[in-house]
């Protein structure tokens, strides 16, 4: 037995009470009218044999459609008993109406069909016998006719009673379905969406029309959840990773503005130095052209004293020639002085032999050999002196043509010492010219780089918002994957 009809049987013992508590007010009612008509052992009989039999088999089959439908003979029984017990008054027929009324409470229909069946055996047999005599009373006055026209509204009364208790079944079947629906759907701390009432009706079509979308909507919060979940993951851990990336950021700008204000202050040195740098081949500059121009002078200083060398050197020669010339007279002398001493030797000689007349001219020949000689000493060492003034003439041409040829080496050097300066004082002049540029460039690359420094304060000052934003991102992210947690267990209990 499946769970809607546990649930229906539920109501059917409780009806099955409240049939009980009827059938025993009716047995009351009965012993009245038994002690009122003076009947009553019929009454405690009858009545109490059905009272009882019914509330033992409450107690056996309770909640059975046997039950049921032995308690609509039962409630018959009691109608008859009292119509027979007031003898046939028209009035307490009145009371299977009711009757068939209240077993409408069953839901059922067969528990009003039994009463109807048992009602019409009632009237016809008891009728039947009535008119042969017997001690049953079922109506005082009429006939059949009067017997039919009652049946006729019995059965009319039943099927009416029968058609609302087949609805009211189909609706109490609906809310069981509903209850048992709610039951599977709650079962387990799970929530089935599966499950479909099985009865037939609209509310039971509208219902599982209901837990088709109801469960269509829970399968794709489902699937939106663990997407969600997944999607929570991904955020969380790319939360993580920009949070991380934007302390990195921020470290690295950190350090990239820090290198950027020492790369500041190293390009304001080397601009400074560049400045100097400038400022110093300029100085070299003017330096190695006034050098320059001392260079010339000097150069023609220098060609100057070339040129006087060369002048000394023709007169050293021609001293030398006027040297030798005089050499040569020296000789000529000395020759002349020889000649005069052997002649004033030879008129001494002479003289000797003359005695006496020849001691004047002696005399005289002794005073010019005397002289002759002198003559020839001096010339000797005029000849000595002339052969050192040659040689120290010599020596001086030779120092002079050494000292031209040095003063046309100087002069060779100096050209080319000066064209060394020119070119000196031309790469100097573009060292100038360059430490200019550089200097002029490093004060334009010190601006930009201030303007560098700047944006990179201002991309820090950003990176510390990024990483603030990252830091409550996570946070944010935390509270989705806790979110996302919570929806996953409550999604976790639909089943669909």
């Amino acid at each position: 037995m499946n769970l809607s009809l546990t649930s229906l049987q539920r109501h059917h013992r409780q009806a099955d009470r409240v049939m009980r508590g009827v059938l025993w007010a009716m047995f009351l009612y009965a012993l009245i009218l038994g002690f009122w008509f003076d009947n009553a052992g019929q009454a405690l009989v009858i009545g109490g044999l059905t009272c009882v039999t019914l509330t033992v088999l409450g107690q056996l089959i309770p909640g059975q459609r046997l039950l049921r439908s032995l308690m609509g003979a039962a409630f018959m029984v009691m109608a008859a008993l009292q119509i027979n017990l007031a003898h046939g008054v028209v009035e307490f027929h009145f009371g299977i109406f009711v009757l068939l009324a209240v077993l409408l409470f069953y839901r059922d229909w067969l528990p009003i069909l039994t009463a109807a069946g048992t009602a019409a055996v009632h009237h016809l047999v008891f009728f039947a016998l009535q008119t042969r005599g017997f001690d049953l009373v079922v109506i005082q006055q009429g006939g059949w006719g009067t017997i039919f026209l009652h049946a006729f509204y019995v059965v009319l009364e039943t099927a009416i009673l029968v058609y609302l208790a087949q609805q009211s079944h189909k609706a109490a079947a609906e809310g069981e379905g509903l209850m048992t629906a709610t039951d599977r759907l709650v079962s387990d701390d799970k929530i089935n969406l599966t499950y479909r009432i099985p009865q037939r009706g609209p509310i039971a079509q509208r219902f599982n029309e209901f837990l088709d979308e109801l469960g269509e909507l829970t399968g794709a919060v489902v699937r939106d959840s663990r997407q969600l979940e997944q999607s929570a993951d991904h955020l969380a851990a790319t939360t993580d990773q920009l949070r991380s990336g934007a302390n990195r950021q921020l470290d690295e700008t950190a350090q990239m503005l820090a290198a950027m204000d020492e790369m500041v202050a190293a390009i304001e040195s080397v601009a400074d130095h560049a400045s100097e740098a400038a400022r110093a081949a300029q100085g070299i500059n003017e330096k190695s052209d006034a050098g320059d121009r001392l260079l010339r002078v000097s150069q023609q200083a220098i060609d100057a004293l070339a040129e006087r060398l060369n002048d000394a050197n023709q007169t050293v020669q021609a001293l030398a020639e006027q040297s030798e010339q005089v050499s040569k007279v020296l000789e000529v002398i000395g020759s002349i002085a020889g000649q005069t001493n052997l002649l004033a030797l030879n008129a001494a000689i002479e003289a000797a032999r003359a005695g006496e007349a020849g001691r004047g001219f002696a005399v005289v020949a002794d005073e010019v050999r005397n002289l002759a000689q002198r003559t020839a000493d001096s010339t000797r060492e005029i000849h000595d002196i002339l052969e050192r003034l040659q040689h120290g003439s010599q020596a001086a041409a030779q120092v002079m043509r050494s000292s031209r040829e040095a003063a046309l080496d100087c002069v060779t050097d100096s050209r080319r010492a000066g064209e060394l300066l020119v070119a000196m004082g031309d790469e100097i002049e573009a060292i100038s010219r360059m430490n200019t540029l550089i200097a002029s460039s490093t004060q334009e690359q010190s601006a930009v780089s201030t303007q560098i420094a700047q944006n990179l304060q201002s991309i820090r000052e950003v990176a510390e918002r990024n990483a603030d934003d990252a830091r409550r991102l996570d946070q944010e992210s935390e509270q989705l994957q806790a979110l996302t947690d919570r929806l996953e267990r409550l999604s976790s209990r639909f089943h669909v």
